[in-house]
Formats: C-alpha cells, structure tokens, sequence
C-alpha cells in the first residue's frame, strides 16, 4: 500500500513540475508555418453556415489578428507582458467573431478552433495562449 501511495505522490510531483515548466517557457517567434498553420485552423467550417461576405470578413480580421500575435511574440517585452498582451488580444478577437458572426454562431466557431488548434499545441507553444 505504501509502495502505492509512494508512486501516485511521484507521479503528481512529476506532473507538476511539467506543467510549471510548460507556463514558464519563453515566449518567442515559431517557426514561419505558425501563421500558415493557423490560418487553416482559424478558417471556417462549412457547417457554419457563413455567408461568403462574413468568411472573407473574417479571414481579414484572422490574418490582422495572427500578425499581431507574431508581432507580441517577436517583441522585446517580457514574457509576462506578452502573455498578457496575447490573452488581451485573444478576448478582443473572441468580441470580433461575436461581431461578425453573432452570439451563436461565434461560439461554434470558437468550439471548432479549439478543436483544430488542439494539435498546434505541443508543436507551437504559442498557440496555447491565442485563443
């Protein structure tokens, strides 16, 4: 029983420290795929529904929206800073879909990037803080 008890305590060390270690990595420019890469994840699904106006919209607001993370993530404040400037950006972005797409339809777009973003994660750290 103690052997048990033994092993479940280091795994929840072990785990910890891994994910101190994941909140504690410098944020810093990805490799130049990042902004393809989530460009794809950002563009809508067909079962959305969206007229062809509202997608161009928001593959406009998108691309503004990925250059200025690239631009936080290249800058020269502190990582505190950037992260903080990336979620303020995440939220604003998060108002832009409700905007354009409505309430509704804004929460299964957000529901469809989290799931196509999931992947990015362990490949592009940054992509944990965009949205």
């Amino acid at each position: 029983m103690k052997k048990h008890l033994f092993i479940a305590a280091f795994c929840f060390l072990l785990s910890a420290i891994s994910i101190q270690n994941g909140f504690a990595q410098k944020i810093s420019l990805p490799s130049p795929n990042f902004k393809k890469d989530m460009v794809g994840v950002f563009s809508p699904e067909n079962d959305l529904k969206i007229d062809d106006s509202k997608k161009e919209e928001l593959k406009s607001s998108n691309n503004q929206f990925l250059d200025e993370v690239l631009k936080i993530a290249g800058s020269s404040d502190s990582d505190d800073n950037k992260r903080k400037s990336l979620l303020d950006l995440g939220k604003k972005q998060s108002g832009v879909f409700s905007s354009i797409l409505g309430e509704d339809t804004a929460k299964q777009y957000k529901k469809s990037i989290k799931r196509k973003i999931r992947p990015f994660k362990t490949k592009y750290k940054l992509a944990t803080l965009i949205l």
